[in-house]
C-alpha cells in the first residue's frame, strides 16, 4: 500500500526548495501559494513575478520541485498565477539581495 502524504508534511519537504538563482526558498520568495494532494499527485499553486518568464525559468521551477516528489514516487502538477504587487516587490528585494547566478 502507498503511503498517503499530509498537506503539511508536503508543505515541509516544499519549503526546504529553494529558488534555482536565488539563495532563498520559493516559499520565502512568496512563489507557493499552496499545495493540495489527490492521492499520488500534488497539485501546487505557484505565484510568478510575471506571467512572461521565460520556459526555461519556469521548466526549472517545476523541476525543483518535482525531483523531491518523485523520489516519494508522486507527480506534480503546477498552476500558474501572477504575484500581487506587493508579493513582486517582496521578491525582487528577496532576489536582488540573495542572487546566485543563472540557470
Amino acid at each position: 500500500m502507498e503511503k498517503t502524504y499530509s498537506h503539511d508534511e508536503i508543505m515541509a519537504i516544499i519549503n526546504k526548495i529553494e529558488h534555482p538563482e536565488i539563495a532563498v526558498s520559493l516559499t520565502e520568495l512568496g512563489m507557493i501559494i499552496d499545495a493540495a494532494v489527490s492521492g499520488n499527485t500534488v497539485n501546487v499553486a505557484m505565484a510568478l513575478p510575471m506571467m512572461g518568464i521565460p520556459d526555461v525559468v519556469r521548466n526549472a521551477l517545476v523541476q525543483s520541485i518535482r525531483e523531491p516528489l518523485a523520489k516519494l514516487g508522486l507527480e506534480l502538477n503546477v498552476q500558474f498565477f501572477e504575484m500581487t504587487p506587493e508579493v513582486r516587490d517582496n521578491f525582487f528585494a528577496l532576489s536582488q539581495a540573495n542572487w546566485k547566478g543563472s540557470i
